[in-house]
């Protein structure tokens, strides 16, 4: 018996310092980068459908299987900059600024979902706050709901859907 505990003990202690990377490896459906489909918002009193960025919005979202993630959207047909991201008019930064979101960090998994937890943003307010996702992964589709949401430009509750394709 003796033999079986000091068998036993450092492989608890092993698993158990491993614990915080099995968590991540145990939903593997999300690990990879994604292409952005489509990002719609629909209106929980009405049920009107708005596409956020246009028909054909852009954009990349990678989890990477130690637990960090990155996003990046823009909206369809942005135009360009008159000159470079400093001294261009600050209408036309404007523009780019409302068209594009970018953060990344780190994520977690749940038995909801999923958990970002924002260390860096375009949208500064987010940097230090957890953003809930809903996930459904189907084959090499995955889509992510946000609960209901109050906010611009209208003010009203809504849920933003977006769709994305497995690259890798």
């Amino acid at each position: 018996m003796r033999t079986a505990r000091s068998f036993l003990f450092p492989l608890v202690a092993t698993l158990l310092a491993l614990a915080p990377s099995l968590s991540f490896a145990a939903d593997a459906s999300v690990v990879g980068t994604w292409q952005l489909q489509s990002w719609v918002t629909t209106d929980a009193e009405t049920a009107a459908v708005t596409n956020v960025f246009g028909a054909h919005p852009s954009g990349y979202l990678i989890y990477t299987a130690g637990g960090h993630m990155a996003v990046v959207l823009g909206a369809d047909a942005r135009r360009n900059l008159s000159g470079d991201r400093y001294t261009s008019p600050v209408e036309e930064r404007a523009q780019a600024f409302s068209t594009s979101v970018a953060y990344s960090g780190t994520y977690t998994l749940t038995a909801d979902g999923i958990k970002h937890q924002v260390q860096t943003a375009t949208f500064q307010n987010w940097v230090g706050t957890e953003q809930f996702r809903y996930v459904d992964v189907k084959g090499e589709t995955m889509t992510i709901k946000t609960p209901p949401l109050q906010g611009p430009p209208d003010g009203r509750t809504k849920v933003t859907t977006l769709v994305w394709k497995r690259l890798d």
